[in-house]
């Protein structure tokens, strides 16, 4: 079998101690404690407020060890805001040095390397399976693709990512991953009274996280989405690629998707697109 397999850049940190569980089971929005070795979920880092700091994955590697991997650059951001309220609890983070390969297309086990976590999961319609090594060195026999391209594959598929989708004022519910970043029967964590008023309304945010694509002839430098003169949203990711033009961006309440529209750039050109939502 052909894989498909491509080496990512993210920043991991290492939380350890013997208050690590109960720590981070008060800060992030999923359930730490529901999680067996080995296991991983998304999760969000949030303000006090209940927007944003961080969207990232904690995956559990021992009793009261946890590794977190978060988008390239982003690592210090995360230790600073964990570390913000650790007080008189045993309970370590530092940088870790691990790498991660992502295989798409296909959930299928290729063998039980060692040192390396495997992660399969679903993302919409799309299958991963992460490979984490806490080594430097790549087992025999595990290959990769040099020319894949992550950024176009996570917007195919409709993954945020810090810095682009995500900043310090999105509201989680925007992004459309509550549903595999948060845990509603676990107990109150930072930032949940939002997460929880938010879910609990049918209004919805004020704007949506949609993907969008077109021909090959739209360039990737759009600004905006609009339809009939009006401008209904913001454009946050792109791609052109030899199938077409593909991006994410935000769409603004009240306007139904899918839905036809134009991309606008700054020297004002509009391009026809078709507007869809993540699921589809």
């Amino acid at each position: 079998m052909e894989f498909n397999t491509v080496k990512r850049e993210r920043d991991f940190l290492r939380v350890f101690g013997t208050e690590a569980e109960s720590y981070l089971q008060g800060q992030l929005s999923q359930d730490v404690e529901g999680l067996s070795d080995g296991e991983s979920r998304f999760s969000f880092l949030l303000q006090p407020s209940g927007k944003v700091d961080a969207w990232l994955r904690v995956t559990c590697s021992g009793e009261n060890e946890y590794l977190l991997d978060v988008d390239k650059g982003y690592g210090d951001l995360v230790a600073a805001r964990l570390k913000r309220f650790l007080l008189r609890t045993d309970c370590i983070i530092e940088t870790s040095k691990h790498f991660l390969f992502t295989e798409i297309e296909s959930c299928e086990m290729r063998k039980d390397f060692s040192d390396c976590y495997i992660v399969p999961y679903s993302w919409f319609d799309f299958k991963f399976t992460d490979y984490i090594f806490t080594k430097g060195e790549l087992p025999e026999g595990f290959e990769f693709d040099t020319g894949a391209n992550w950024d176009e594959v996570r917007i195919k598929a409709g993954i945020p990512k810090m810095g682009k989708e995500i900043d310090d004022s999105t509201i989680p519910a925007s992004l459309g991953i509550v549903d595999s970043s948060v845990s509603f029967t676990k107990g109150c964590y930072t930032g949940q009274e939002l997460v929880a008023r938010v879910d609990s309304r049918k209004g919805g945010t004020p704007y949506r996280l949609v993907k969008i694509s077109g021909a090959s002839d739209v360039a990737a430098d759009q600004r905006y989405i609009s339809k009939n003169d009006e401008k209904i949203g913001t454009v946050t990711s792109q791609v052109v690629t030899g199938d077409g033009f593909f991006a994410l961006g935000f769409l603004k309440r009240g306007v139904e998707s899918p839905t036809e529209a134009q991309v606008i750039n700054d020297d004002l050109e509009e391009k026809n697109v078709l507007v869809m939502p993540l699921e589809a």
